[in-house]
């Protein structure tokens, strides 16, 4: 049931919203012409990765096109496949808790439905971007880490290693994963003492060593990636979080009506389960799902404004467990058919009303309507200067030369392509006086004329 809700929600609607400025960094990194050429563009195009995803999509689009609706299919099967893998890890997550193997499925049955059918969840499965590859690999990751945690093995061992470079290369964001373990890992072994013959510390050991391996090799990489991120200004329009953020952040995409009941539910599974032996699982979920946000919390203060909901979408699935485990731990079958009625009915509706509100701005008919403008000869440019790639991707192959890259004061383009999400305090004004003509008023963007 859950990935048949799943694959229906991800697939339905792919074409819907035109292509967003980050969709379009996406798409001209996985249309080049071969794989070296797309290794070539990834850095610059998407720097906080390595071209994992760039390279799934190039593959993907040489079977299947690069329509937006094609493009996306790619996101929404990762998004079907974590449903499985949310499954997967439940049932390492409790195998060795005070729940029968039985119980143990049904749990993971309904956090695989509690993940399938949320927003959070469904939405990042309609863009072309690694959001979904990065949560499906962490959540492999995860599951390895546990098995791996519980009976040991070189070949586990070797799964973390690979698994867990793997998912920081889709995304450097997925380092809050390995960073959660290992605090879990320190805990491990503190609560070990100072037995040296405790199995369970052994293997935290090797998997914290294993963690870290992962690390190194992608360190020459992470590094550079940084310096180019500092050095283009990426991410300067974002603001400071709040100091609530991380609370809000669940209420945010879970919806103002399904968030109360999957909190009470989460609560009371976490109450029951802790109660009924099941500690350690119960413990490592509330900590994966705090640690992520509160790291992106401080790191936001110490260092640059880095709280985003989708870097830390992992952190769900926790939350999804003990929401599940709250409607197992429920007297009798009635109240809990009742309560997950309740929080698969509210989690539908903040879909509905989501889907009820346009999310994109109108860049294919501001596009048309710059080229109507335009002269013989003229060009065309767009602020958010990284949008450039959405004005490529719209215009036929033998015009994309008309699309120039946005330079301050010395901008030879005869129309300005302005979007409205995120700009800089006056900015909007400075490029209206620059581009003083109003051409076209549409959702997100405005077209202006010199």
């Amino acid at each position: 049931m859950a990935l048949a809700a799943g694959a229906a929600f991800r697939f339905t609607n792919l074409g819907s919203l035109e292509m967003s400025p980050d969709e379009g960094a996406s798409w001209a990194a996985a249309s080049a012409p071969s794989a070296a050429e797309v290794i070539a563009r990834q850095p610059a195009l998407n720097p906080g990765e390595l071209p994992v995803h760039d390279l799934s999509l190039h593959a993907w689009i040489a079977f299947f096109g690069s329509s937006l609706a094609a493009m996306r299919a790619l996101s929404a099967a990762f998004g079907v496949a974590s449903i499985l893998l949310v499954y997967l890890v439940v049932c390492e997550l409790f195998e060795e808790s005070a729940l029968t193997r039985d119980d143990v499925k049904t749990v993971a049955g309904l956090s695989a439905l509690l993940f399938a059918v949320n927003l959070v969840t469904i939405k990042y499965s309609h863009e072309a971007r690694m959001y979904p590859l990065m949560l499906a690999a962490i959540l492999a990751q995860v599951a390895m880490f546990l098995r791996t945690l519980r009976v040991g093995g070189l070949a586990n061992f070797a799964a973390v290693v690979v698994l867990t470079a793997f998912a920081i290369a889709s995304n450097f964001a997925a380092l809050l994963m390995p960073a959660t373990e290992g605090l879990w890992l320190v805990c491990i072994v503190a609560g070990a003492g100072r037995r040296p013959d405790n199995a369970a510390a052994k293997r935290a050991w090797v998997i914290a060593i294993a963690l870290a391996a992962a690390g190194l090799i992608l360190v020459p990489k992470l590094f550079s990636s940084i310096h180019a991120v500092s050095a283009g200004g990426v991410g300067g329009w974002r603001k400071p979080p709040a100091w609530y953020e991380p609370f809000a952040l669940f209420n945010k995409a879970t919806g103002s009506f399904a968030f109360p009941i999957l909190a009470a539910l989460a609560i009371w599974g976490a109450v029951r389960g802790w109660r009924r032996g099941a500690r350690d699982p119960i413990a490592f979920g509330l900590l994966w799902m705090w640690a992520p946000p509160l790291m992106m919390l401080a790191a936001s203060y110490t260092i640059a404004p880095v709280f985003v909901e989708r870097y830390a979408l992992s952190c769900f699935v926790p939350f999804f467990i003990l929401a599940a485990l709250g409607i197992f731990e429920l007297p009798g079958d009635l109240v809990r058919a009742g309560a997950l009625a309740l929080a698969v009915a509210f989690s539908l509706g903040h879909i509905v009303s989501y889907d009820r509100k346009p999310h994109d701005a109108q860049y294919r008919e501001a596009i048309a309507a710059a080229d109507s403008a335009l002269k013989p000869g003229e060009t065309m440019t767009v602020v958010p200067s990284y949008a450039i790639e959405v004005l490529r991707y719209y215009l036929p192959p033998d015009q994309r030369d008309r699309a120039v890259r946005y330079e301050p004061s010395t901008s030879p383009a005869a129309v300005l392509i302005l979007g409205d999400q995120n700009p800089a305090p006056g900015a909007a004004q400075s490029y209206r006086s620059e581009y003083p003509q109003v051409v076209a008023r549409l959702r997100g963007v405005t077209v202006l004329r010199k």
